[in-house]
């Protein structure tokens, strides 16, 4: 008897404090003005307390919906996310930004930093699914036409140029491996493609010798002559060339 007694005192105890740690903390926004309370989240995302400081700017935003900050306050969520290393949450956040303040002065930040989630977001391995990269390429050229002289235009064109780099590996990685299994038909179309969407990579040298290659190995001369005469023409000084060079048309 005196066992358990002395027992319920402690598990209430216990129950209590457990209790007030799962409790959500509550934050007094909306009795400051906006600066002062915005501040107040904002700091929490500067001392990494992420949730925190994505539930005080939800309760920010709520209390200030019509004022600039208020809009700006889903710019700030998406940013914790991001910084979080939450990328698609931060993608979608960034995307609702959009929708809901299409002519909001920030609209090239959310658009550009839409692309760079998922840029984070896509694997660095060339063999994995590339849907997310090419969501990131897709979102850096909207950002591009929408806001052509966006001071954020140069980190735009930067980041583009990382997503195609890799979007053209892996193109070459899939057309290299049909051309190794002798699919040459499959391996010419995707050397192709690589070629004509990414004439800037400087794969296309090689890409053009090995649409040659796999077109005289088909048969098809004349197919094989033009990848040549683009090659010699476009990139007259590479290796590549150099070994077409030889090829017997």
């Amino acid at each position: 008897m005196t066992q358990k007694r002395t027992s319920r005192p402690f598990l209430l105890a216990l129950a209590f404090a457990m209790l007030a740690g799962c409790a959500r903390e509550t934050f007094d926004i909306g009795q400051e003005d906006h600066e002062a309370a915005l501040k107040k989240c904002t700091s929490l995302a500067q001392r990494k307390h992420y949730e925190k400081a994505v539930e005080c700017l939800e309760i920010f935003k709520s209390r200030f919906p019509q004022t600039q900050q208020g809009q700006e306050a889903e710019l700030k969520i998406a940013d914790t996310y991001y910084n979080q290393g939450e990328y698609l949450l931060a993608a979608d956040t960034y995307l609702s930004f959009i929708k809901l303040f299409p002519a909001h002065a920030q609209v090239d930040y959310a658009l550009y930093r839409t692309g760079l989630s998922y840029l984070k977001e896509a694997p660095k391995a060339i063999d994995r699914d590339q849907t997310y990269l090419v969501k990131a390429a897709e979102q850096f050229q909207t950002a591009l036409r929408a806001a052509p002289n966006s001071p954020y235009r140069e980190a735009i064109i930067r980041d583009l140029e990382v997503a195609n780099d890799r979007l053209a590996k892996r193109i070459f990685y899939i057309g290299h491996f049909y051309y190794r299994t002798e699919e040459y038909i499959s391996a010419s179309l995707r050397f192709e493609e690589l070629v004509n969407v990414y004439p800037k990579s400087p794969l296309v040298p090689r890409a053009l010798f090995l649409i040659a290659k796999t077109n005289l190995d088909l048969g098809r001369k004349e197919e094989a002559r033009r990848a040549v005469e683009m090659l010699l023409r476009e990139h007259p000084d590479t290796r590549w060339t150099n070994k077409a060079q030889g090829m017997y048309l």
